[in-house]
């Protein structure tokens, strides 16, 4: 599917743009409990309470800036030269987050804790971000239409 030329609504890019950030710390945290319930077993309650507002912490503020620093000028720009697609918003997506696990890599391993977070993560966490923003910008499909090569 492409952004025809009758692009979205504004009202349904600004939710994608507000919504899709939310996809990276979600899925970061799903990804470490499923991980450490592997490992050790269920967590408690509280731990995963603890895991959520450590991550909600770090990773929200942080999604948010990669999305309005370079994510929302990206996507304007795809969508000028006519290149909003599924694929191209995954690769901006991918590509931004592994900017993002690269720079903030050596800043989260420290003495009292340290969060893993490679390159690799990063790219995921940024696709799944961008298929979520893709999900909310097409939703219902009034406003696009399909295009074959995706």
């Amino acid at each position: 599917m492409t952004v025809p030329t009758n692009e979205p609504r504004a009202g349904r890019l600004l939710r994608a743009f507000l919504v899709a950030p939310l996809a990276a710390p979600a899925a970061y945290v799903g990804a470490l409990l499923i991980v450490d319930t592997v490992r050790r077993g269920l967590p408690s309650t509280r731990a995963a309470a603890d895991l959520v507002v450590v991550v909600a912490t770090v990773g929200l503020p942080v999604a948010y800036a990669a999305t309005v620093l370079t994510a929302v000028p990206l996507y304007f720009l795809l969508r000028r030269i006519g290149r909003a697609t599924r694929r191209f918003i995954w690769t901006i997506g991918a590509i931004i987050g592994t900017a993002v696990a690269a720079l903030l890599a050596p800043q989260l391993r420290g003495e009292l804790f340290s969060i893993p977070f490679p390159w690799w993560a990063g790219s995921a966490l940024g696709v799944v971000s961008a298929e979520l923003f893709w999900r909310v910008l097409t939703a219902g499909g009034a406003a696009l239409v399909p295009d074959r090569r995706n």
